[in-house]
């Protein structure tokens, strides 16, 4: 029977989706379902990875019951990237997984800034280690939890895992572990980087590494009955959402930003050599194609921002979405366009999740915050610089890349609306370019899927298929300008507070 479909799986930190793509890139289908957080402390963050495999299956059996199951071609897999996810000799969790925005290791990652680590292993790999990257968790473990570290037999991160449920197989890719356990040049593990990260004796936890289009494995007989699959279906993961993101969107060439605007607002430029300054910046994440890096400076907090104020200070604003019987962010937009340009003197910091910002700064103690209220402030103000503040953060993070940015491919939930893609657009006075669908993470690994099936023969051929440009924001000069100006203000306003911060900090554990 002729294979019409791919399916596509992401999980990230507020939900797990499989998506149903024909060949042509159309979404038919799709299920999410939201996932738990666990957060004890205020800089812990971690998920039940059961739990993330149980919802992950629901999600498959609910899109395959839609099409006949011998028409499905393949299962890709993408996930957020960081974080620690422990497995034991009996293919079960050693404990709850530890996401990306996972923050507890400031300690660690402060004492490897004192003792010259960040640097050292900044010039192997590309990336300055942070609150949730691996190496700094198993460091944290190694301290304060290491029975557990002895009961693990592999180390890997989240898309594996969800692999390991559906193959049976472990092994890991370069767009993940590339952050910050690999070379920037070779992309492989360097024992360099382990020595100094004080980790060496858990190397052998690290997994075998594929390409992109070499990750794939049959899925298990049982599994594959389990989920009403066909047993002939072949599962391929990778690669890590980001890079997933950038292949939906065609991102190839030098110079092509992609932004992701979701729980983290991810901004990232595509270069044709892994160039890693600025030095001790950002993240050298691989790209799916081997003559390509990606090179990422990642606000830690995207979408939620809109979330939290919506939920905290915006009752007024739900309330009258609700009267209206409108969209509540069809609302949010309308009422911000009728903010000028700077929200009326109020400037917003979009520091809001644990870990602080990572990027163009590292600063774990760092919190959102609002300056420039006063007696006139109106709630839409506020909301209008929520939007802006999103948006200045984007533009602080693409002010330090290493080469010209010539356009911004936007995704996540905030592409969603037309008002922030303008003021996106005018804030970096570069165009925004958005595309259609809305699953960019699993419509990246179903794409990918199908060139490591062999559906398409390369990824230019499958980008050709089923990517499809929406629509293109152009800058406006003036508003442009005047973000400027309002650029310069936020960054001078968060440079000058940062010592406040960690006074901050130091009364909240006294």
């Amino acid at each position: 029977m002729e294979k019409k479909y791919l399916i596509g799986i992401d999980s990230g930190t507020t939900k797990i989706k499989a998506v149903l793509f024909d060949l042509d890139g159309n979404e038919l289908f799709s299920e999410g379902i939201n996932l738990t957080p666990y957060t004890p402390y205020e800089n812990w963050y971690e998920q039940d990875m059961i739990e993330i495999w149980e919802k992950g299956a629901a999600c498959i059996k609910s899109v395959v019951s839609k099409v006949d199951k011998n028409e499905l071609a393949g299962i890709g897999i993408t996930a957020q990237g960081d974080g620690l996810w422990m497995i034991d000799e009996n293919g079960e969790p050693v404990r709850k997984g530890m996401c990306f925005c996972d923050g507890r290791t400031s300690e660690i990652i402060d004492e490897w800034n004192r003792d010259g680590t960040i640097e050292k292993t900044f010039d192997i790999s590309g990336t300055a280690a942070f609150g949730s990257s691996i190496c700094a968790e198993i460091r944290w473990l190694d301290i304060h939890e290491p029975g557990i570290m002895q009961k693990a037999k592999w180390c890997v991160h989240l898309k594996d895992w969800i692999f390991f449920k559906l193959t049976g197989k472990i092994f890991s890719d370069d767009t993940d572990m590339c952050i910050p356990m690999l070379n920037a040049q070779t992309r492989q593990y360097d024992d360099r980087l382990f020595e100094l990260f004080g980790i060496t004796q858990y190397k052998n936890l690290f997994p075998p590494l594929r390409t992109d289009e070499n990750y794939k494995e049959p899925i298990l007989s049982k599994v594959a009955e389990e989920l009403g699959l066909a047993t002939d279906i072949i599962i391929s993961a990778g690669p890590v959402d980001l890079a997933a993101c950038a292949l939906s969107c065609g991102a190839i060439e030098n110079g092509q930003a992609v932004s992701i605007i979701g729980t983290a607002a991810i901004h990232s430029v595509i270069l044709d050599s892994p160039r890693i300054e600025p030095r001790l910046l950002g993240m050298m994440f691989m790209h799916y194609r081997q003559d390509r890096w990606i090179r990422l400076m990642s606000s830690l907090c995207g979408s939620p921002n809109l979330e939290w104020f919506l939920a905290n200070l915006g009752c007024s604003i739900r309330q009258e979405a609700e009267v209206k019987k409108v969209d509540l962010y069809d609302y949010c937009s309308e009422l911000v366009n009728k903010v000028p340009i700077g929200a009326n003197g109020v400037i917003y910091y979009p520091y809001l999740l644990a870990g602080g910002e990572r990027a163009p700064f590292f600063k774990s103690s760092i919190k959102a915050s609002f300056a420039g209220i006063s007696f006139n402030t109106t709630i839409n103000d506020m909301l209008r610089a929520v939007f802006e503040g999103v948006a200045l953060a984007m533009v602080d993070c693409y002010s330090v890349v290493p080469t010209e940015v010539s356009e911004v491919i936007l995704s996540g939930g905030g592409s969603g609306s037309n008002v922030w893609m303008q003021i996106f657009a005018d804030a970096m006075g570069k165009d925004i370019v958005t595309f259609e669908g809305r699953e960019h993470g699993a419509r990246g690994s179903a794409i990918n899927n199908g060139v490591a099936i062999g559906i398409f023969p390369n990824y230019e051929t499958a980008i050709k298929r089923m990517v499809k440009e929406k629509r293109r924001y152009k800058p406006i000069p003036e508003n442009h300008r005047r973000y400027r100006k309002l650029y310069e203000l936020y960054r001078n306003g968060y440079l000058l507070s940062m010592d406040w911060w960690d006074m901050r900090n130091n009364f909240m554990h006294s």
